[in-house]
């Protein structure tokens, strides 16, 4: 293996170790020497490639900026449906990506204090609004529900599910998602409106 080639792997190797760290330690309690440990190598194998921790969350931050753009929905389906498989599905990738879920949590940490709201919510927050405004348009939504509190309310499911998640990695984040979407939408979709959640976000058990 080349100079180049090996490189690339150590980059690889080390966001890999810093996704860990930060998803289960937050930024404040992780440093470049977690990191190195985790890697059983030294910490200036570690600055070869990144000068500061914070260029280091930067890095994870950048790669997964438009992770929620590449989440893929059934366009075949009500737009409420769209945003049930959506946070679904989000959530399962938060479960099976160390690097999404270290972005995540990072994201939530520095969002209170970001002079802009960092990209991975923004993009997510507009995929939601979308939904949410398209089921407004399609009459999906319950008379006491507009766009707007649907996508605040959406955002704060997913927030929250995140947030009470008990171990580091977020098992079973899907799953809980699940359960507040079946207790949500009979509250969320107006009377006679077609919402099958079952078909755009496939239980554990079919996936």
């Amino acid at each position: 293996m080349g100079k180049q080639a090996r490189s690339q792997v150590t980059y690889r190797r080390i966001l890999e170790a810093a996704a860990v760290e930060f998803a289960g330690n937050g930024y404040s309690d992780t440093n470049l020497q977690d990191v190195a440990d985790r890697m059983e190598l030294t910490k200036g194998a570690v600055y070869g490639h990144f000068s500061s921790k914070r260029q280091l969350a930067a890095a994870l931050l950048e790669r997964l900026d438009a992770a929620a753009e590449q989440l893929p929905v059934p366009p075949a389906l009500p737009a409420l449906a769209r945003l049930h498989a959506l946070t679904c599905r989000f959530a399962e990738h938060v479960e099976a990506d160390v690097h999404l879920n270290a972005a995540v949590r990072l994201t939530l940490e520095t969002a209170g204090s970001a002079p802009d709201v960092p990209g991975l919510l923004r993009l997510l927050g507009t995929r939601i609004t979308d939904l949410a405004e398209q089921a407004e348009r399609g009459g999906e939504l319950a008379p006491a529900f507009d766009a707007t509190s649907v996508a605040e309310l959406v955002t704060a499911l997913l927030v929250g599910a995140y947030v009470a998640a008990p171990a580091a990695d977020r098992r079973g984040l899907a799953d809980r998602v699940r359960l507040i979407w079946d207790a949500l939408l009979p509250t969320l979709q107006r009377a006679g409106a077609e919402v099958n959640p079952s078909a755009a976000a496939p239980s554990p058990s079919s996936r």
